[in-house]
């Protein structure tokens, strides 16, 4: 669809999905493992993540030298390189996520154990759909829009979420302001996730309008 030697490209795109779903299946565990009291199992995952973190710096440098040296259009190429500068923010906002929780272990009302599992559910559920959304960029561009909608109905459920909550915070009147502010830091990254997925989303949409023209 881009270029002429596709394949050597796509499988190392297709490897960097994997890693961005690993990354989005350890986040999950982790955090909800920290909501649970497991202190150990989310010190765990964090180290995880900054090990698959590493490994897809690697290979996305591997895939921008790629992108230079392979027969592209210029237009392709840039096209790529802008849709994995984006991509790119995800994962770092996993682990800028769970940081935060792992250095401040922030006291988390008990009451928003559930919502906030439930919002970590749909933020799996976006990720996977990202990935699906950029599967299907290389292989069926007639189904990258469904993908892109399902992304962006996940991140609509994750919003609801997060102001319910926002809302309980600042309603508590036991609260003390440094704590309700802490808690407004930690939904703020949370939702941050799936709005970077949708914007990520979009700039697939568009490079699928782009080449199905």
């Amino acid at each position: 669809m881009f270029f002429k030697k596709q394949s050597v490209i796509e499988e190392k795109i297709q490897r960097l999905l994997r890693y961005l779903e690993d990354m989005g299946n350890i986040f999950k565990y982790a955090y909800e493992s920290y909501l649970d009291g497991k202190f150990e199992e989310l010190n765990e995952g964090n180290e995880e993540l900054d090990k698959i973190e590493k490994e897809l710096d690697d290979l996305g440098r591997r895939i921008q030298m790629s992108l230079v040296r392979e027969s592209l259009m210029p237009d392709s190429r840039d096209d790529l390189l802008w849709f994995l500068t984006k991509l790119d923010k995800v994962p770092s906002s996993f682990k800028h996520s769970l940081g935060e929780i792992v250095i401040e272990r922030p006291e988390i009302p008990s009451d928003f154990n559930l919502p906030l599992k439930n919002l970590l559910q749909h933020t799996h559920e976006a990720v996977r759909s990202l990935a699906n959304c950029t599967d299907a960029l290389f292989s069926d561009l007639r189904a990258v829009r469904q993908h892109v909608e399902e992304v962006g109905r996940q991140e609509s459920m994750v919003d609801k979420i997060e102001y319910k909550l926002l809302n309980s915070v600042f309603e508590n009147e036991e609260f003390e302001l440094s704590r309700k502010y802490q808690l407004k830091s930690v939904l703020k990254q949370l939702g941050s996730i799936t709005n970077l997925a949708e914007d990520v989303a979009d700039a697939v949409l568009i490079l699928s309008t782009k080449y199905s023209a």
